[in-house]
């Protein structure tokens, strides 16, 4: 504690009686005893110039030196609020203050002025709240982002309802009409081929929103497994070519500067992130236009080597202003664009967040009537020696894959029988159904247990493939597997087991795969995904049976 201006200094009792109880050091503020009538520091706390950064002796020369430390818009409303101020009641205000030095620091006080000593003197506390406001400042912003938040899976919700809503009330029409068209059987196919279209565009949508919300909540993991970049150019070559034909559009699949091929990484999210390129490509080019699709290896940093994909169009483009909201979900450049094109207006946002999660970043550069250029920029781990050599013992580099699909699709239905672990009636219904059309017998279990009970019941051989729902009732898919691969008979470890589920996602695949199973389908089924399932399945179990 200090006293200043020995000329002015305060002999009698009752002062000294002041300073010992109000006026004590304190490591949370700077206090300053001013006389009122001329606002002369008589006290100054000892800590006043490590707060501050001012010597307290400058300030009993020049007490507007602190005033003059404080922004200008901050001092303004202080001598406002000061020439209001009644000098009975205590005066409380909040300003900025610039510590002095060649990097100035900015701080934020909290002056609280209380008259003391009968009136005859003011007690000024200069409170540090710099924490405090950046506490404040923080917590406003999160509230703020969390607003933003609630605000957006608001208008996300309210546009999903609407997407949804538009398909199936078009649905449930069509439905209608087939009711009434029941004895002309070309109107009735009309109506339900409309009905399939609505009905896949309705599942793709749901498909997308799902993504979407899995990706927004961090539960999308990426496969790890090495693959040929070029068998990928080859698929996406061999994918768009007859639609571009029909359209006719000049499409490519280039690969020049592609060294390192073998690569690691999640090769079906690839796919989906430069399928989604190459559909809007396609979509919005028309006849006489071209699309190209470039891969190319840009460089290498040790075992990583990053690709450029690139997908460049010279179809409508777009706004560059509008880049900024691509990638948002439901956007698109005008609302004429889903009625003249179709799309769900979340392919954009997935593949934004796939790219991002893949490590990678999208540039997109654009003109109306000019078309657009989309490039990922991607980094994959480099496949080592032994990752390759079993590239090339499944057949799957471009070198050694056998046929232009790649996966082995030849498999006849036709008097085969299936056990189908399926606890839905309806679905077991339709699949039922679906398989007897194609020559296949199918017995049905309701529930886990059940399948293993008629598997292991069954003479050996009897069941050609097992097709297992995963969502059961008391035993799931992934655990009735492990039990029948666990039985003491010849067929138990081959016979082709492959999962149903509505959940096709990478993780859920690798589950299946762990259980035992041959491979995971989605549902509703795809007739030809089946197939070529049970192809590759029956491979797999012929290969093993002869190890």
């Amino acid at each position: 504690m200090g006293l200043f201006g020995t000329k002015h200094k305060q002999s009698d009792a009752r002062l000294h009686q002041l300073l010992e109880d109000v006026c004590a050091d304190s490591d949370q503020c700077v206090r300053i005893l001013l006389r009122r009538d001329d606002l002369y520091p008589v006290y100054i706390s000892a800590n006043f110039r490590t707060m501050l950064g001012i010597d307290p002796q400058r300030y009993v020369d020049d007490i507007y030196v602190l005033l003059r430390r404080i922004p200008a818009e901050n001092r303004l409303e202080i001598e406002r609020t000061i020439k209001a101020w009644d000098r009975a009641g205590k005066l409380t205000q909040l300003c900025a203050y610039d510590m002095p030095g060649d990097q100035p620091v900015r701080k934020h006080l909290r002056i609280t002025t209380t008259p003391v000593a009968d009136g005859e003197r003011y007690l000024v506390e200069l409170i540090d709240v710099t924490e405090e406001r950046q506490a404040i400042e923080q917590a406003r912003a999160e509230r703020d982002r969390a607003l933003q938040i609630v605000e957006g899976r608001s208008s996300f919700m309210s546009q999903m309802s609407h997407e949804i809503r538009t398909p199936l009330n078009g649905v449930k029409g069509i439905i209608e009409l087939a009711r009434d068209h029941s004895t002309e059987p070309e109107l009735l196919l009309d109506d339900l081929q409309r009905a399939d279209e609505l009905s896949g565009y309705l599942l793709s949508l749901i498909n997308d929103v799902l993504d979407m919300s899995r990706l927004n909540s961090g539960h999308v993991e990426l496969e790890a497994l090495p693959f040929d970049m070029r068998l990928v150019a080859r698929e996406l070559q061999s994918m768009f070519e007859k639609q571009a034909q029909d359209a006719q559009i000049d499409y490519r699949v280039e690969t020049d500067g592609c060294d390192d091929v073998f690569l690691v990484g999640d090769r079906i999210r690839l796919n989906q992130v430069v399928v989604n390129f190459i559909s809007n490509a396609l979509k919005f080019t028309d006849a006489g236009g071209s699309v190209t699709v470039t891969m190319r290896e840009m460089y290498r940093s040790e075992r990583i080597v990053n690709y450029l994909i690139r997908v460049r169009d010279t179809g409508k483009g777009m706004d560059p202003r509008y880049i900024s909201r691509i990638f948002l979900p439901f956007e698109q450049e005008d609302r004429t664009i889903a009625r003249r094109y179709g799309g769900t207006g979340l392919g954009m946002a997935i593949t934004d967040a796939l790219v991002d999660l893949m490590g990678g970043k999208i540039v997109v550069d654009t003109e109306p009537g000019k078309g657009s250029d989309f490039t990922a920029y991607i980094p994959f781990k480099l496949a080592d020696e032994k990752q390759i050599e079993q590239l090339e013992q499944e057949g799957e580099t471009l070198e050694t894959r056998s046929d232009e699909g790649g996966t082995p699709t030849e498999y006849t239905f036709a008097g085969k029988r299936f056990l189908l672990a399926e606890d839905n009636d309806l679905n077991a219904m339709i699949a039922t159904a679906m398989l007897e059309d194609l020559g296949v017998a199918v017995d049905r279990a309701d529930d886990g247990p059940v399948v293993v009970d008629m598997f292991g019941k069954s003479a050996p051989g009897a069941y050609d493939a097992v097709l297992m729902d995963i969502q059961m009732p008391t035993l799931n898919g992934w655990e009735a597997t492990r039990r029948i691969r666990a039985l003491d008979r010849p067929d138990a470890q081959t016979v082709p087991i492959i999962a149903l589920s509505a959940n096709n996602y990478v993780e859920d695949a690798r589950e299946s795969r762990k259980a035992g199973m041959n491979g995971h389908a989605g549902k509703p089924i795809e007739i030809a995904e089946l197939k070529a399932q049970l192809a590759a399945a029956t491979a797999e179990s012929a290969l093993s049976s002869r190890r």
